[in-house]
């Protein structure tokens, strides 16, 4: 059927509006491609580019590849218009080169943190520590510390059992429940051997729920390899504010610090009484591992274990065999002088000095603690990497292991989409210490 003049005219003019809309929303990515850029590479001080900086570095490698395919999209475009200006096509090469380019350095910089990772296990465990763990183990874990399957097509998620929403503490208004993953197999038998993984949610004290988001994926993937992981919830402050953090009504009240670490060690009394038979669980080896305030709380329960002015918060029929700080808050004066997180400790550092030095997870180090396994990203612009180089510092004093991951271009909560660059290197590197660690003295 031949088209008629006004058909073809209309045809036309539709074919030249697609390509209008096509040009400005290139223009439109390039234009929101710099804003992403720049909060990947500099710190922008407001809420909305906190809350992206989270994400951007750990989908950076998509972001080059869109940035690449709407370069070339755009000259295509604009081929037939800029027949007499071949410079203007250059320079639209160019800049989206170069914006694919700087998007594209979190994943480049992949290299430098697994040698800083081999550096620090090079320091801990010595140049051959792969040689102590058994090829039948390795079979369980990550084979390498980085690939674009996983990265691209996502993680495995690894079969499991799952119990959810058990109720292990209601007292003064506040309800706290955990979820268990273990073992579909016996665990004994596999790298965890039943090893216990205490897990602690983050949210700044305020707000965050166990097992949200990707957390679960890797929830799963530990308790496939044998460690039997329970994702607690803990008592939060409710300062009147908000997030977009699903918080659960009933963990809220006047809480403080006290009070947490009060309730998570109610929680491991409860792991010795009731627990650990239900689950088989081996009490002998357990772990804390936590992000952000879950980082903070993770040391200072970890450290604070075997310390007169938390002791007596825990059971202490387990074995504390490691603790895995997430970008860990260290320095208490630093966080809890201000409102509304000042409600978290009475008084301040000047009137309770004792509290604050007591609630800074390096000053309780000594030679009893466990050895210590951090995540930290350098772009962090809420918890800065001092904090986790003090609690390093402190446990190398007192000659214990301690490894500090770090990761270029890495913001807070980068761990978060699990399979991305910096989780991968993270989740190799964990389950290795996890493993090593069952067998120190």
């Amino acid at each position: 059927m031949k088209l008629g003049r006004d058909g073809i005219l209309t045809k036309f003019k539709k074919m030249n509006i697609l390509r209008i809309i096509l040009i400005n929303l290139c223009f439109l990515t390039f234009i929101v491609g710099i804003y992403f850029t720049a909060i990947v590479l500099f710190k922008i001080p407001t809420s909305l580019a906190i809350t992206l900086s989270y994400f951007l570095s750990q989908i950076s490698g998509f972001l080059t590849i869109l940035y690449i395919l709407t370069t070339i999209l755009l000259v295509k475009l604009l081929s037939t218009r800029l027949k007499k200006k071949p410079w203007i096509s250059r320079i639209i090469l160019i800049f989206g080169i170069s914006l694919a380019f700087l998007n594209s350095l979190p994943l480049l910089s992949t290299p430098y943190s697994i040698q800083n990772a081999e550096n620090e296990f090079n320091i801990a465990y010595g140049s051959d520590w792969r040689s102590t763990i058994p090829n039948q183990i390795e079979s369980y874990m990550s084979p390498t510390q980085f690939n674009f399957y996983d990265y691209f097509l996502g993680f495995p998620i690894k079969n499991c059992n799952v119990d959810v929403d058990t109720l292990y503490y209601d007292n003064d208004g506040i309800r706290l429940y955990f979820d268990t993953y273990y073992p579909i197999t016996d665990g004994s038998k596999l790298p965890g051997n039943n090893s216990v993984i205490i897990k602690i949610h983050g949210g700044s004290w305020q707000f965050g729920d166990k097992s949200l988001g990707n957390v679960l994926v890797l929830n799963k993937y530990l308790a496939a390899q044998g460690y039997i992981v329970f994702d607690i919830q803990y008592g939060l402050l409710d300062a009147g504010g908000s997030s977009f953090i699903p918080t659960p009504e009933y963990v809220r009240g006047n809480v403080t610090l006290s009070d947490m670490v009060y309730q998570i060690g109610n929680f491991t009394k409860r792991l010795e009484a009731e627990y650990a038979s239900i689950y088989n669980a081996n009490l002998n080896s357990v772990y804390f591992m936590g992000g952000s305030a879950g980082g903070y709380l993770t040391a200072l329960c970890g450290l604070g274990y075997n310390d007169p002015y938390f002791a007596g918060n825990f059971s202490h029929a387990l074995t504390l065999k490691g603790i895995i700080p997430i970008y860990p808050p260290n320095f208490a004066s630093r966080y809890f002088d201000n409102e509304p997180l000042s409600r978290l400790i009475s008084g301040n550092p000047t009137s309770n000095p004792t509290a604050f030095a007591k609630f800074t997870p390096s000053n309780l180090v000594d030679a009893g603690d466990p050895p210590a396994l951090i995540y930290q990203g350098l772009r962090d612009d809420l918890v800065s990497l001092d904090n986790a180089e003090a609690i390093k510092a402190a446990l190398i004093s007192n000659g214990i292991d301690c490894m500090l991951l770090t990761f270029p271009f890495a913001a807070h909560a980068s761990d978060l989409i699990v399979g991305n660059s910096y989780s991968q290197v993270w989740v190799y590197y964990l389950e290795r210490f996890l493993y090593m660690s069952q067998f120190s003295s």
